[in-house]
């Protein structure tokens, strides 16, 4: 039955992103993944694992979709459903939602042709926490930039500032605001059909409130390629850096903490 409950969430989310699919107004090429200010509108599913600091874990099915409003803006949402594994962390539910995202993103100007500076992207992007334990620490909304520069024709880099703020569940109690940045790193060797290869660290330092002066960050390694011209796989293997804010709550140690986690998906594009 929960397979079931989760297949009708993925299948529901799928049918609105096609059916409410705006896109770009060029026809469907063959898809590039590789590429984060690229416009698509898609959908996609994924089985993600989660371990834990103190040798508890989780096991998630997550949902994602993107819409493409127009050729230089998209709205993606992001949903999960997991299971606690472990008796270390006593409190808080072990089955129900996990943290849920939503990001509207903007593209400006963007040259994909040029070698150097290409252009550059904005976003907002909210992050809500989950009902299970171990996701249900903080809501985070994140200003942020990236800029483009391609190297070579199968070496890029993106980078960019991040400003996140950051609430208890609920948003009973704020807990910051901080500076960071983000840097993406992109390697397409023709290995197989759609290759690519990610290096993404993101790292964020605060300054204010109950999170002052401490950082929260990760490191993600991704390896990706395509099944034909619109579906993909992807898989990211992220570890945590310091303060995990799926866990943290004001005055409250929850004895969970996010080592790493690893995440496999496939996705469609329209």
């Amino acid at each position: 039955m929960r397979i079931l409950y989760l297949a009708g969430i993925a299948s529901a989310l799928f049918c609105s992103i096609s059916l409410g699919a705006t896109g770009s107004d060029t026809e469907m090429e063959e898809v590039d993944a590789s590429d984060p200010t690229k416009v698509y509108t898609f959908a996609g599913a994924g089985l993600k694992y989660t371990d834990y600091t103190n040798g508890d874990g989780m096991t998630e099915v997550r949902a994602t979709g993107n819409l493409g409003l127009s050729p230089s803006d998209m709205v993606l949402f992001e949903l999960g459903y997991g299971w606690h594994q472990g008796d270390a962390a006593a409190e808080g539910k072990n089955e129900g939602f996990t943290n849920a995202r939503l990001r509207y993103f903007h593209l400006f100007k963007m040259d994909y042709e040029k070698m150097g500076y290409r252009g550059m992207a904005a976003q907002v992007d909210l992050q809500i926490a989950g009902a299970l334990k171990g996701t249900d620490g903080q809501n985070v909304l994140a200003l942020g930039g990236l800029g483009a520069w391609g190297f070579t024709e199968t070496l890029n880099f993106y980078a960019g500032p991040i400003i996140p703020s950051s609430w208890d569940k609920e948003f009973e109690n704020y807990n910051g605001t901080g500076i960071g940045a983000t840097a993406l790193l992109v390697y397409t060797p023709d290995l197989w059909k759609g290759c690519y290869f990610q290096f993404w660290p993101s790292y964020s330092y605060f300054l204010n409130e109950s999170l002052k002066d401490q950082g929260s960050g990760n490191v993600d390694l991704v390896a990706g390629g395509s099944f034909t011209d619109t579906l993909t796989w992807n898989i990211t293997f992220q570890q945590n850096l310091d303060i995990d804010l799926n866990t943290y709550r004001r005055g409250e140690d929850t004895g969970l903490q996010n080592d790493w986690n690893l995440f496999a998906s496939v996705t469609t594009y329209f």
